[in-house]
């Protein structure tokens, strides 16, 4: 996936890089409407706190349509090197390497829009870099699975989420809230080809400075177009205000500048000249 940083900072080991950018989201069925259905902001940063590194991915909705409640989240992962009896690895669902951790995304309003398809897709690829880490349990939650929960259709999308990366499950032999486990696999056999293509039929990401950028044009635009109707207003008002106040002169000149005014009294004439001949 391609990293339009903005903000970015490259020092030693304890430090972090940055950059932001922004997500028009449409509905998958209207990919090419004018207007996107969301706006997000999305800040990627990757922190080195010793042997680890961190991924975090804090996203934001800014569009004028977003509903009250929860608006933004945060999706972090990790990567371990290899020490203290425990093997290379890296988790894709929490900032911190151990046991545990499932995925979710509570922005209201934008369930299979692809947008925790574009955030894992990000995720993968940045843990893709350690070939033989091994990949951490995700676990899958009954929660997510009982009837009528996410809309009823929760299951089989969120099966062919993990699927698009390679990620297979092992159902829970016993009854409990955890109804599967991520089978064992090395972040290097974790694929993203299928993800990216999906996310990109619906999402369009923009550099955060351009879209800005772009934001400032288009104010300038409304606020000319703004000017000129405010002027026109003012116009329109005076000239209102003149002929409340001399009527009869407004009615004059109005008649005085009209050519059908004027045609009509040139007919008003001869026709009167033409009756007094006959007359006469």
């Amino acid at each position: 996936m391609t990293i339009p940083a903005t903000v970015q900072d490259t020092t030693d080991r304890g430090s972090s890089r940055e950059d932001l950018r922004v997500l028009q989201v449409r509905h998958r069925d209207t990919p090419n409407s004018p207007s996107p259905d969301a706006t997000l902001l999305v800040q990627r940063k990757e922190l080195i706190v010793g042997q680890t590194t961190r991924l975090t991915l804090k996203v934001k909705r800014i569009d004028s349509q977003r509903p009250h409640g929860s608006n933004q989240f945060s999706w972090s992962a990790c990567y371990s090197p290899a020490g203290f009896g425990n093997n290379e690895r890296v988790k894709l669902t929490d900032e911190e390497c151990r046991s545990g951790g499932f995925v979710h995304m509570p922005l209201r309003g934008l369930l299979g829009y692809r947008i925790g398809t574009y955030l894992m897709t990000e995720i993968v690829s940045w843990a893709k870099q350690w070939p033989t880490a091994e990949v951490m349990t995700i676990q899958l939650s009954w929660e997510d699975e009982k009837p009528g929960a996410w809309d009823g259709m929760n299951k089989p999308r969120r099966d062919r989420f993990y699927e698009q990366y390679g990620i297979s499950f092992t159902l829970s032999e016993t009854e409990s809230a955890i109804t599967a486990r991520s089978e064992s696999m090395l972040a290097g056999d974790l694929t993203t080809e299928v993800a990216d293509r999906a996310w990109r039929l619906n999402i369009q990401e923009v550099n955060a400075s351009e879209w800005l950028l772009d934001q400032q044009h288009l104010l300038e635009e409304r606020d000319r177009q703004l000017t000129k109707i405010t002027r026109k207003a003012a116009s329109a008002e005076s000239r209102l205000d003149r002929i409340v106040a001399h009527p009869y002169r407004y009615a004059l000149s109005r008649l005085l500048t009209n050519p059908l005014a004027w045609g009509f009294l040139g007919v008003v004439v001869v026709g009167a000249s033409l009756a007094k001949e006959v007359i006469s």
